[in-house]
């Protein structure tokens, strides 16, 4: 598997735990941020209290897609749920 769908799957795994956004760069206000995914140069952290992910590893292309994907997902949830998410 290659680190983007590596990538794609751990953020579908754990996508309602980080609905507000995926970013690759690091947060510098100190939220707590967890380890979901920490191998072979690839680092997918999330902030549980904040609800997003932060990607390291990708290649800016990649990285574009990976958030394509993030949007998609989270578009395709909310559709299929009456009340939505927030």
């Amino acid at each position: 598997m290659s680190k983007l769908e590596i990538a794609k799957s751990v953020i579908k795994e754990n996508i309602l735990q980080a609905r507000h956004g995926i970013f690759n760069t690091w947060n510098v206000v100190g939220d707590t941020m967890w380890d979901i995914y920490n191998e072979n140069d690839l680092e997918i952290r999330i902030c549980y209290e904040y609800e997003y992910f932060e990607v390291f590893g990708l290649t800016e292309a990649e990285f574009e897609e990976l958030e394509e994907y993030y949007h998609h997902w989270l578009s395709e949830y909310r559709e299929e749920n009456q009340n939505g998410l927030r």
